[in-house]
């Protein structure tokens, strides 16, 4: 058996898989040279006729493949074997066919269709992420937890804002690709050079005929029109493209990497099935493999963005062929690959489980370390230095005897009075060793938030 690649089969992307398909891409582009020659027709160009534009209406979904194999291997040139295998089945529209245009009216148009329809899916599956985020972060805004700065325990936060944060990011990207969306361009009509010197000549040294046809592409794709182009669209459109995949990505692997992390804790974890295995040799495992999964795959995603990079800037003056090739690789797979990491994320976080009850033990475990920045704020009130308590309370927090001694919160409460100026400080202030009364303004910075 050949070698089956585990983008869209391994890890499935359906809508992705379909829009980046060789079938969806040959009807788009047998719809641009329909459109072109009804355009070509409405702005006065008698050699088009009606019977060869229904004519390839008619024909429009019917591919041979071995035909156009066929033709590619004789001409060496992909564009011209899809023009003469869509001539042969509309030979009433042959003498008109690719009327004025150049191979990268059909391959940049197509991509660029191809492009907008997946972001406006990505923009589709973001929003339900975010609204998983926003559900999970409400769900648990009160739930104190501790926070971690260097992968060790610092103050308090809760559960609900580690999903705001979390969320705070995918929403910058969100909004950058609304921008990248809505700001788009179509390379339309625009020549062998971007000169659309062709084009002009066929309208008799018409200008406004050529900014009406490239504004009835624009009208029916609604893309921004593309002012400047090459006889490509700038590549660094591409840049801009593969960044905002890359950088959604990144958010995303943040997000899984923190899981694993707090689920080596045992307080946050992705949901296990009833049969599922964790080790074929270790039978208590439960590892966090969906989140590892999606790890990996943001890499190879993020790690895409610099061929892009190399890609545009070897586009040598007014086009080469580095772009072909890499372009029609990197785009299915990323595209393809987004669309099956968003969909695994929002699962992962609808089923993901939150220990409650190990988290409130950990918590308590460390409510003497958490009392300590109050400590310090009462006792400068008492009038006492705030370096000097602070120093007291290090040497006592990091002990050996308090880190090793056992027993409740009460027990190890008795700590502090091995120093009376500590002493002294809780015994003239009530110091609350509730959790809730330390989470400061987190409640309020998520209301704000999603406000």
């Amino acid at each position: 058996m050949s070698y089956l690649s585990p983008i869209n089969s391994r890890y499935p992307a359906e809508i992705t898989s379909s829009l980046w398909s060789q079938t969806k891409k040959i009807i788009i582009m047998r719809q641009l040279w329909i459109d072109l020659a009804i355009f070509q027709k409405t702005l006065g160009i008698s050699e088009i006729h009606d019977n060869g534009i229904e004519e390839m209406k008619q024909h429009l979904e019917e591919i041979d493949y071995e035909l156009i194999q066929t033709y590619e291997q004789q001409f060496k040139h992909d564009i011209v074997a899809h023009i003469h295998a869509f001539g042969d089945i509309c030979p009433n529209a042959r003498s008109f066919l690719h009327l004025g245009v150049t191979s990268n009216f059909i391959n940049d148009n197509v991509d660029l269709i191809i492009i907008k329809q997946c972001l406006h899916y990505f923009q589709m599956l973001n929003g339900r992420l975010f609204d998983t985020l926003k559900e999970l972060s409400f769900k648990y805004i009160e739930i104190p937890t501790i926070a971690y700065t260097h992968l060790q325990a610092g103050q308090l936060t809760t559960v609900g804002k580690r999903f705001t944060v979390w969320n705070s990011d995918l929403k910058l990207d969100i909004e950058e690709l609304h921008q990248i969306y809505e700001n788009l361009p179509f390379r339309g009509v625009k020549g062998t050079v971007g000169s659309e010197d062709s084009i002009l000549k066929i309208f008799d040294g018409d200008v406004k005929k050529c900014n009406e046809l490239n504004d009835m592409f624009i009208k029916k794709y609604e893309f921004k029109p593309l002012h400047i182009s090459t006889q490509t669209y700038s590549r660094k459109y591409d840049v801009q493209v593969i960044h905002i995949l890359s950088s959604i990505c990144q958010t995303i692997y943040k997000m899984m990497n923190d899981i694993r992390l707090l689920s080596s804790k045992y307080e946050l974890y992705e949901s296990f099935s009833k049969h599922q295995v964790g080790s074929s040799a270790m039978p208590y495992k439960k590892n966090p493999i969906n989140c590892e999964k999606i790890c990996s795959l943001c890499r190879y995603v993020i790690t895409q963005e610099e061929s892009i990079k190399q890609t545009y800037m070897n586009q040598w003056l007014e086009r080469s062929l580095d772009d072909s090739a890499i372009k029609r690789i990197i785009y299915p797979e990323v595209f393809m690959l987004v669309e099956y990491i968003l969909l695994t994320t929002t699962k992962i976080l609808t089923d993901i489980c939150v220990d409650n009850d190990k988290i409130k033990m950990l918590v308590d475990q460390h409510m003497p370390f958490i009392l300590s920045e109050e400590i310090i704020v009462k006792g400068v009130k008492m009038g006492y230095n705030r370096q000097d308590i602070h120093e007291k309370l290090r040497v006592l927090l990091t002990s050996k005897t308090f880190i090793m001694k056992e027993g409740d919160l009460s027990e190890k409460m008795k700590i502090f009075n091995e120093d009376k100026d500590i002493a002294n400080i809780l015994e003239h202030n009530q110091i609350s060793v509730n959790p809730i009364d330390y989470i400061g303004n987190c409640k309020t910075q998520i209301e704000t938030f999603y406000s």
